[in-house]
Parts: C-alpha cells; structure tokens; sequence
C-alpha cells in the first residue's frame, strides 16, 4: 500500500506535466495555422495555472510522504 501511495502523485504529477506540454503544442499549431488564436490563449491562460497547481500539489504530497518515510515512527505522527 505504500507504493501506491508514492506512485499516486507522480502519476497526477505526469498527468499534469502532459497536459501543460499539450496545452503549449495546442497554442504553438494555432499560431502555425493562424487558427482560432483567442480561444486557445483563453483555454490555455486558465488550464495551465490550474494543473500547475495540482501539479504543486501532488510533488508537496509526495515530498511529505518520502520525508514521513524516513523518520523513525513517523508514521501517524502530526
């Protein structure tokens, strides 16, 4: 059960990644294609913040529980 709940946020840490990476080649083709420009930045300007947060989010999870591993007892400990 640990493992999982390492590989949880990488997971949501990659997901986030890959969105960001996608939303930035969606904006580099409508520049290309002169293609529906305001949209993309509009669509861009509000999903790239929002996974950059859970993208925060999921890599503070993780640093918690690698730093909760390693102390002795640190396991149910506020």
């Amino acid at each position: 059960m640990e493992r999982a709940w390492r590989v949880i946020p990488l997971s949501v840490a990659a997901f986030a990644l890959a969105f960001i990476g996608w939303m930035i080649r969606m904006l580099q083709l409508a520049w290309i294609r002169n293609d529906s420009w305001g949209f993309t930045v509009t669509v861009a300007s509000v999903v790239i913040p929002v996974f950059l947060v859970y993208l925060w989010l999921a890599l503070y999870v993780l640093w918690g529980i690698a730093r909760e591993g390693r102390e002795p007892g640190g396991e149910g400990q506020p």
